[in-house]
């Protein structure tokens, strides 16, 4: 009899210990907010998709998802703040490639790394950036605007988002390129505001932000990076029309907007967010924003990102260094 009670109470224990239990089970994702980090102010570049994007993926995933700005030190404060939350799918940074391939090499004091402190979930786009002037510069174009800058050799001044951005890093390779003398004055906020107002001569300033201003006849365009001209501004010249090795396949100039993880999030949630990003990046409605923003989009996979900004993290550092670039 004890013999038959005690192989009872193995067959129930094995029982019992097969079946699921209400405490270990996670709940189904996502249960809560989602937070968005986007390591710069409002109403910049990043920003205004970021938010096109975050209204979009609440619907997708039937939860809020909340852009939270932490702006300071080119994108370095916000991506250092983002890799230490918890990797459990609700904490998500929305960067650039500056932030993610620049800032690291100019920030030695930088506590996140890219690649080691992030998993990729998708490119949202890739975004030209236009050289644009205040509109009572004494020049049109970039030819006129290099003859004046050497004429007149640190006369000129150019704004950018803070040191080690990408309209920091790119339009000092440049000048450095045309070798001309700008003297380069690093913002934490906005700087349009000044470069139309006369404060600041140029800028190379981010489509989505600079095309607006452009239209409405507030600041000049000189040029666009890459190597195509864009269907917003058709009459705006590429930077490699100009001189070709300025800015060759729009690696000098361009950008993109990608949505990362802290590393060790579940890789069926990355799954999940990718889907849904991708999704609506191809919808129509979406498309025609970004275009019309001088936007590409783009919805790319998980692997695609992550080969790109380890490409672009080695890429950049090279500049970085030729450049001497650095932010004690």
């Amino acid at each position: 009899m004890k013999r038959l009670l005690a192989w009872l109470c193995v067959v129930a224990g094995a029982a019992l210990s097969i079946l699921p239990s209400a405490h270990a089970q996670p709940a189904a994702y996502p249960d809560r907010p989602v937070k968005l980090i986007v390591p710069y102010p409002a109403g910049i570049s990043p920003d205004v998709v970021a938010r096109l994007v975050s209204d979009r993926l609440s619907t997708a995933l039937g939860t809020p998802v909340i852009v939270d700005n932490r702006p300071g030190a080119g994108g370095m404060i916000g991506a250092e703040q983002a890799a230490t939350m918890p990797n459990d799918g609700y904490n998500l940074l929305f960067t650039v490639k500056g932030v993610m391939a620049i800032v690291p090499h100019v920030y030695p004091t930088a506590k996140f790394h890219p690649v080691k402190d992030f998993k990729a979930v998708a490119e949202i786009l890739q975004v030209p950036h236009i050289i644009v002037a205040t509109n009572n510069a004494p020049f049109n174009d970039m030819k006129t605007m290099a003859e004046y800058a050497k004429r007149n050799p640190g006369k000129l001044n150019y704004a950018s988002n803070g040191t080690g951005s990408q309209p920091h890093v790119g339009m000092e390779t440049i000048l450095r390129r045309l070798g001309l003398q700008v003297t380069h004055i690093p913002y934490k906020g906005l700087p349009a505001p000044d470069l139309i107002a006369g404060v600041v001569d140029l800028q190379l300033e981010a489509s989505t932000t600079a095309i607006p201003n452009i239209k409405g006849g507030k600041i000049k365009a000189l040029a666009i990076s890459g190597t195509e001209r864009i269907p917003a501004l058709p009459d705006v010249p590429t930077i490699t029309e100009f001189r070709a090795d300025l800015d060759p396949r729009g690696a000098t100039g361009n950008s993109w907007h990608a949505i990362f993880a802290p590393a060790g999030t579940p890789d069926a949630i990355i799954a999940r967010l990718n889907t849904e990003i991708v999704k609506i990046v191809k919808t129509q409605d979406m498309q025609d924003r970004l275009r019309a923003l001088g936007l590409t989009p783009t919805g790319t996979s998980v692997e695609a990102l992550a080969k790109e900004n380890l490409a672009d993290y080695e890429y950049w550092g090279k500049i970085v260094r030729e450049l001497n670039v650095r932010v004690d």
